[in-house]
């Protein structure tokens, strides 16, 4: 069985808003393979983006850990975590917010 284009396990993330904390991601894991079709899909504030940011190198995860082809996030320098993106990854922001509204 080939490795894994990415391998995600036990990731959470916790935001601290003053004295609450808040849960943005509890214990995922999951393997995605390289040509695999994948949805993520929930209600505003179920931890989407976070997932996203963190797969992409964009945020740290409280827990857990990230591997592209097998090499973890964790133990990559910001340069080579832009060369990673630079490389392997595309991101369409949510720019919608900064468009005016009629």
């Amino acid at each position: 069985m080939p490795t894994p284009l990415f391998r995600i396990q036990d990731l959470a993330k916790v935001y601290s808003m003053g004295e609450v904390e808040v849960h943005a991601l509890r214990q995922v894991t999951l393997d995605l393979n390289q040509g695999e079709f994948v949805v993520l899909l929930g209600p505003s504030g179920s931890g989407k983006s976070t997932l996203l940011n963190i797969i992409g190198g964009l945020d740290v995860p409280t827990t857990g850990s990230v591997q592209l082809k097998g090499q973890k996030l964790s133990s990559l320098n910001e340069a080579e975590i832009g060369n990673l993106r630079n490389q392997h990854l595309g991101f369409v922001y949510q720019f919608h917010h900064l468009l005016a509204e009629f």
